[in-house]
């Protein structure tokens, strides 16, 4: 009885032969335990299907493979971010049962889309599933606050997860896993059930500017006025931006609007700030597209990131997270790393320090696999929301 967790991580250029090397790690590391999932994170150079394919042909048709893309993939001591980088998990045990479930064209409707996503889940597993993860594409216009509404309609149950994610760089296209496909413009969904518990931790990457607007007019998560301007101007002007010049990550980071949000933690309101950063433009309505609605009216304070922020942040999330945990020690851990933070921000020597402090502190002998996306969600309070520049981590365990 019990749980079982392995990790491993490849840069092999050829896609089959790094599902093959994935695929076949995990069986071998699987000879005494049930395998029933496997997480995917692949950079978008990959051929996504044939990778998928080949983890499958190891694996055999009766394991869960699901995950995304991703900017990169963090192991036990080393950082894979652009180029050729895979990570994969494998879950198991007796005592875990999984499901997963997948929606497409999540850009409308995203409230339904939601909901039966979290009734597949329920359906497949027979009951509440002890923890939710949940992968999608941030780059098709969806509303990430709406689909995290439709799922805790029907699943009031921690939600931890993140936007697949691509190379740093010009905006071009994520991809989301759902069996041995890789799909776009989708959400999939993993419900893990069992006699385990999950430790959390959220660490934010950004300071106040002092600089305050007030969204004075939205449609769902198109930002069109701030202070009565079109939002596209005002954004240009502070971030420099041509209008002939594309969207690129270098803009969608300089600048984050924290919109304030009142919480309940452990019986008590806390005040706290939700990071939005920019994922789309349109020219003609002249509008910004987040990944999450903003209310109109909303006060917003403008942040940017900083090194020191990004790593204290580590560390004092890293120090709970041990305090927490005491003498359990994780049987996986998960973790959700933006985009906006890494290799381009603080430097691939600095991030590996910071992701070596984290994992001696919470897991050294822990199966660990974080994702480099473009958008992280976890639990606040008694909810799940969704923050840019943030580090989350779920710590599983007996």
């Amino acid at each position: 009885m019990g749980f079982h967790a392995s990790s491993c991580l490849t840069a092999e250029t050829d896609s089959r032969r790094a599902g093959h090397y994935l695929g076949k790690n995990l069986r071998e590391a699987f000879t005494d335990h049930r395998l029933s999932v496997v997480i995917v994170y692949a950079t978008i150079n990959h051929d996504q299907d044939a990778l998928l394919t080949a983890i499958r042909d190891e694996v055999g048709p009766g394991v869960i493979i699901t995950g995304c893309s991703a900017q990169g993939v963090i192991g036990h001591g080393v950082i894979l971010e652009g180029g050729f980088g895979v990570g994969a998990m494998g879950l198991g045990g007796d005592s875990l049962k999984a499901a997963v479930a997948v929606q497409h064209g999540i850009q409308s409707d995203g409230v339904a889309k939601g909901k039966a996503l979290a009734a597949n889940l329920r359906s497949q597993l027979g009951a509440d599933p002890n923890l939710l993860f949940f992968l999608y594409d941030t780059l098709c216009g969806s509303d990430v606050n709406q689909l995290l509404a439709g799922i805790r309609q029907e699943l009031p149950v921690p939600v931890i997860g993140g936007a697949a994610g691509q190379p740093t760089g010009p905006v071009a296209t994520t991809y989301q896993y759902y069996g041995d496909k890789a799909y776009t413009q989708a959400a999939v969904a993993l419900g893990l059930i069992g006699p385990f518990n999950t430790e959390f931790g959220v660490s934010h990457g950004t300071t106040p500017t002092g600089i305050v607007m007030t969204l004075t007019k939205a449609d769902g998560n198109r930002v069109l006025e701030l202070d009565g301007r079109p939002a596209l101007d005002v954004w240009r002007e502070t971030t420099g931006l041509r209008e002939d010049e594309p969207l690129h990550q270098d803009h969608t980071a300089a600048l984050a609007m924290g919109v304030e949000r009142t919480i309940i933690k452990n019986g008590h309101q806390q005040s706290t700030y939700l990071i939005r950063a920019v994922f789309g433009l349109d020219p003609d309505t002249k509008a910004i597209i987040v990944p999450a609605a903003i209310p109109e009216g909303s006060k917003l304070l403008f942040h940017h990131r900083t090194a020191r922020v990004v790593k204290e942040g580590s560390l004092a999330m890293g120090r709970d997270l041990h305090a927490r945990l005491g003498d359990k020690r994780p049987w996986a851990v998960l973790g959700f790393e933006c985009g906006a933070r890494t290799a381009p921000f603080l430097g691939l020597a600095d991030t590996l320090e910071e992701n070596k402090a984290l994992q001696d502190m919470v897991g050294s002998r822990s199966p660990w696999l974080t994702i480099i996306p473009w958008g992280e969600i976890a639990p606040y309070g008694d909810d799940a929301a969704f923050c840019n520049y943030t580090y989350t981590l779920a710590a599983l365990t007996q």
